[in-house]
């Protein structure tokens, strides 16, 4: 009985990934189709097998291990300052009156900027190293962590806080034992928006000024006419990425189980 279940389970699991991977499926059938009969030329769209062959043999050589190895430190050091920053920011314009009249203004201001316009900014003051590469990266994801964190610990029920307050708790364990956790679903929200940022911005950084990683990869592919390393270092940015969203969704829905 039991192992009907389990296989009960474990057919309707792949019926699933069926369903949501079939569109994904036909797209790269019809571009291995479209690439090998002819009908786009070979530099625009090389054949999916030559871009898997070629992902396979940069992989096997070490250098799309290196450049993603690169691409992910300058992503989380500027994703863990932008948080730092961010979650304290957020939560102190929701809870204090000096700290909204300070901060609201430039966060309003701040975040519709287009942050990749600020790349020569960062490059004229921090040079073309990692150090321009994580400072941009936490400033353009310091504005979701912050709005999510502000808005999360403004909308916290005020019930939950003068209960908290009727019981004599202090300010500092208000924060830490109702506020904080309140907000969480709302400041990890805001995390989940920023990390697909860091790549975006580390990537185009690396593009435009080098020194290695994913995005250098694939500006060399171009300079040397070698189409599949492009595609191949798109492919490895998007598999960095997805894995990244589904390794925060697990540790969100850990964190969140109470809710």
């Amino acid at each position: 009985m039991g192992v009907s279940v389990s296989r009960g389970l474990d057919r309707e699991r792949l019926v699933d990934f069926g369903k949501s991977v079939y569109s994904l499926v036909i797209v790269l059938v019809l571009w291995e189709l479209v690439a090998q009969l002819g009908l786009i030329h070979y530099y625009f769209l090389p054949p999916l097998s030559d871009v898997l062959g070629t992902f396979v043999e940069l992989t096997l050589s070490g250098r799309m291990l290196n450049a993603a190895w690169l691409t992910l430190q300058r992503a989380f050091v500027g994703l863990f300052v932008a948080c730092a920053l961010g979650v304290v920011v957020g939560v102190l314009s929701a809870r204090n009156r000096l700290v909204s009249w300070f901060f609201d203004p430039i966060i309003t201001i701040g975040y519709p900027v287009p942050v990749i316009s600020l790349i020569p900014v960062f490059m004229l003051w921090f040079g073309i190293g990692d150090v321009s590469k994580m400072v941009l990266v936490a400033v353009g994801c310091f504005w979701p962590i912050a709005i999510n964190a502000r808005n999360a610990t403004r909308g916290v029920d005020e019930n939950l806080v003068w209960s908290a307050r009727m019981m004599g708790t202090s300010d500092r364990r208000l924060l830490w034992k109702v506020i904080l956790p309140a907000a969480a679903p709302g400041i990890l929200t805001g995390i989940q928006i920023a990390m697909p940022i860091s790549l975006i911005i580390t990537f185009v950084f690396e593009m435009v000024a080098g020194g290695g990683g994913l995005g250098a990869l694939e500006i060399q592919g171009v300079r040397s006419f070698e189409s599949p390393q492009v595609y191949a270092a798109i492919f490895a940015i998007m598999l960095v990425g997805y894995a990244l969203d589904r390794g925060l969704r697990s540790i969100r829905d850990r964190l969140l189980e109470w809710t």
